[in-house]
């Protein structure tokens, strides 16, 4: 009997790991295939597809992994050379049962990075929606160093800036959009203005909704509005 087990739980581990190889090569496969519409759509609309590429961004997006970019694709939009990538670092963590024994898992957060390049410099500024410990401080303590002004502007959103008084370059038609919700969190640093969300490149055709928003702050920011 225990020889028709041993031989059940081997023919067990043989399915489990044809059926685990079977997965990989589908998942590689479906991958390939994704990059590959991808790469088509940049050669007909003439932007550039690039596998792996060194930016300059990583340092302001979550993980801050300098090798976490899959692929990016640049071109020009509303008359302004733009840039969306697809971005993810892993995070891996440790714990330790009662038995002693430990166990790590890892998890890997994937976002789209949509970059605009500005027509001229800017210092380091980013606006942000507060989160919950950075409304109780403000409610606690008052406004920060880069209050606007704005009240309801300063409640919902915290301006980061290189120095104080550098919040004024966030325009007050800016800031309406803000609190209007057509516009993401952004930062800028040089030329480059960036924004983020969690997600994945699927659809080529939400390229435009993805980019246009930054391109509306690009404006603003600009035009000092």
């Amino acid at each position: 009997m225990s020889v028709f087990l041993l031989g059940g739980c081997g023919a067990l581990a043989v399915l489990l790991g044809v059926g685990l190889a079977a997965l990989v090569v589908t998942t590689h496969r479906r991958e390939r295939e994704r990059r590959d519409r991808w790469r088509q759509w940049a050669a007909r609309y003439g932007w550039t597809y690039a596998e792996s590429p060194q930016v300059a961004w990583t340092d302001r997006v979550p993980g801050r992994s300098r090798r976490g970019v899959r692929f990016a694709l640049t071109g020009m939009l509303h008359g302004r050379p733009v840039g969306v990538a697809e971005y993810a670092y892993t995070e891996t963590h440790t714990s330790t049962g009662a038995d002693g024994n430990q166990t790590t898992n890892s998890q890997t957060h994937t976002y789209v990075v949509c970059s605009v390049w500005l027509r001229r410099q800017f210092p380091a500024l980013a606006v942000a929606p507060r989160h919950v410990f950075s409304k109780l401080g403000r409610a606690l303590f008052g406004s920060d160093s880069y209050a606007t002004g704005y009240e309801e502007f300063d409640r919902q959103w915290r301006v980061g800036a290189a120095a104080p008084g550098q919040q004024a370059l966030v325009g007050p038609t800016l800031i309406g959009a803000h609190l209007a919700g057509a516009v993401p969190a952004w930062s800028v640093r040089g030329a480059e203005l960036i924004t983020y969300r969690r997600g994945r490149l699927d659809d080529p055709a939400l390229v435009p909704s993805l980019v246009t928003p930054l391109i509306t702050v690009a404006d603003l920011l600009e035009q000092g509005r």
